[in-house]
């Protein structure tokens, strides 16, 4: 297939082809459903690209989907009157522990809240942003009382700016109980010394740590450890509220805050300051040079390559500039960029196990069943939702998915899914493949690789489909070797 002109260089009425369609689906959506590659390919890249950016009506079906896990999605503090009622320990330690104990398969229904949505939504570059920013912003949901945040986390901080403002989105996750804690700050606070002699507070440089070198500057952003000292001196005092000071959530605790001078990438926050400082200082990394740079490349290895080519990120960073950390602005811009369209990016980065997943239950029709089972599918697979302990997230390069035993549990997905015994899916072949004879091949190919089986793989289902005479097991074997297949392991 020749490579397609980059849409910016040609009229937006310009024809595509299924198999433009199915690379756009394939990076900007969680893979096409039936029959969507011919729809978008029909209607332009444009215009699915309008639809995907504009708000959009609610969506029914969804919500009824979304009813079995609604109740993780709830707030922090309706969590807890629900876990606990009146009944609680006001002391930190002890609260951990009923909650631990009452929280009992939680953090799965938030999972199955996520891959629901990812599976059955509408707004498919939405949630694959809310991925994106689930990783780039990073918490680890078994972290003390993390879990009793994480949902609340995802649902109202990153959901709502996930194609904002960068800005925006910073503030919301940088004030959310869920990061204060898991990366320490709650307990950040200037050290004092007491009438006794004792010493109280200290300083904790993780959140600002990571909020330099992986939320906004990136790890070659130009920063200091004295800048590192001089953002978590100036974010001292960002805490969370506890059940027994007017319900749980954000709190500005005053007098742990350190109001002596400070200096952050140059920029002075005289003395006397207070809450202001903060916000001031996460405006100065959401609009600073390097913020655009290390999120535009970021960004330009989930949609293109993961080592993306240099004019891509170029790109990308001067959006980001230019529209004040508009994030679909960056997203469309990414899409249209010549890089994305090139012959030599197609099919070649590897899917996580979550987009293989989802990509699989979407193009077969796949739904989840309600119940909790697919979170621990994707736990089984390496990569669950809220669970990666480290700050970066669940990886995005292919050398940090590729292992034997990540092979041979995508090859085990495969044929559990073909066969219906996949946990958590519930799977119809014989309506989504209604000829089990000669066009099942045919049919199976363009639906899942748009055509685009290798004649290996192609030979191989026909060697295992001969002889075989029951239609259920013809799309059994078929689908099993072709979602395993090398070409689908890819987008």
């Amino acid at each position: 297939m020749a490579r397609p002109e980059p849409r910016s260089a040609r009229p937006a009425a310009a024809r595509h082809s299924v198999g433009d369609a199915h690379h756009l689906l394939g990076r900007f959506a969680f893979g096409p459903r039936p029959a969507e590659a011919e729809k978008v390919a029909a209607a332009g890249v444009g215009a699915w690209l309008d639809a995907q950016l504009a708000q959009r009506p609610p969506q029914p079906e969804l919500d009824a989907a979304l009813a079995p896990y609604r109740r993780s999605l709830e707030t922090p503090q309706a969590l807890l009157e629900r876990w606990l009622g009146d009944d609680w320990d006001e002391d930190g330690p002890a609260i951990q522990k009923q909650v631990r104990k009452k929280a009992k398969g939680h953090i799965e229904e938030i999972a199955l809240a996520e891959v629901t949505r990812h599976i059955l939504s509408e707004r498919q570059v939405e949630e694959v942003m809310v991925d994106f920013w689930t990783n780039h912003f990073n918490v680890f949901a078994k972290k003390g009382v993390v879990r009793l945040f994480a949902g609340d986390f995802i649902e109202r901080a990153l959901r709502p700016h996930a194609l904002g403002r960068f800005e925006d989105l910073l503030v919301a996750t940088a004030r959310h109980p869920a990061m204060l804690v898991y990366l320490d700050n709650a307990k950040s606070r200037v050290e004092r010394q007491t009438p006794s002699g004792d010493k109280r507070g200290g300083l904790n440089e993780n959140y600002a740590r990571e909020l330099l070198e992986l939320h906004t500057l990136g790890v070659d952003g130009g920063y200091t450890q004295a800048d590192v000292e001089g953002a978590a001196r100036v974010l001292t005092g960002w805490s969370v509220r506890r059940p027994n000071e007017g319900g749980v959530g954000f709190l500005f605790r005053s007098a742990g805050h350190d109001r002596s001078e400070k200096t952050v990438l140059g920029q002075r926050f005289a003395a006397g300051g207070g809450e202001d400082e903060g916000a001031a200082l996460l405006t100065l990394l959401a609009k600073h040079p390097g913020t655009a740079r290390h999120l535009g490349k970021k960004l330009c290895a989930r949609f293109v390559a993961d080592d993306p080519p240099a004019a891509c990120v170029d790109a990308a960073a001067k959006k980001f500039r230019e529209s004040d950390g508009d994030i679909a602005k960056v997203v469309r811009s990414i899409a249209e960029h010549e890089s994305f369209w090139a012959s030599e990016v197609r099919g070649k980065k590897l899917k996580s196990p979550l987009e293989l997943v989802v990509s699989s239950a979407r193009a077969l029709g796949a739904t989840p069943d309600g119940t909790l089972a697919l979170a621990r599918v994707l736990e089984r697979m390496g990569e669950p939702i809220l669970l990666e302990s480290v700050p970066t997230g669940h990886p995005e390069a292919e050398s940090e998915w590729v292992s034997t035993s990540g092979l041979l549990s995508r090859m085990s997905y495969a044929s559990m899914l073909a066969a219906g015994k996949l946990p958590g899916l519930s799977l119809d072949l014989a309506r989504t493949f209604p000829d089990a004879g000669h066009g099942l091949v045919p049919r199976a190919n363009a639906l899942l690789l748009a055509g685009g089986a290798r004649n290996a793989t192609l030979a191989a289902v026909d060697g295992a489909l001969a002889g075989l005479d029951d239609p259920g097991e013809r799309r059994t074997v078929a689908v099993a070797l072709l979602v395993g297949s090398p070409e689908y392991q890819r987008q």
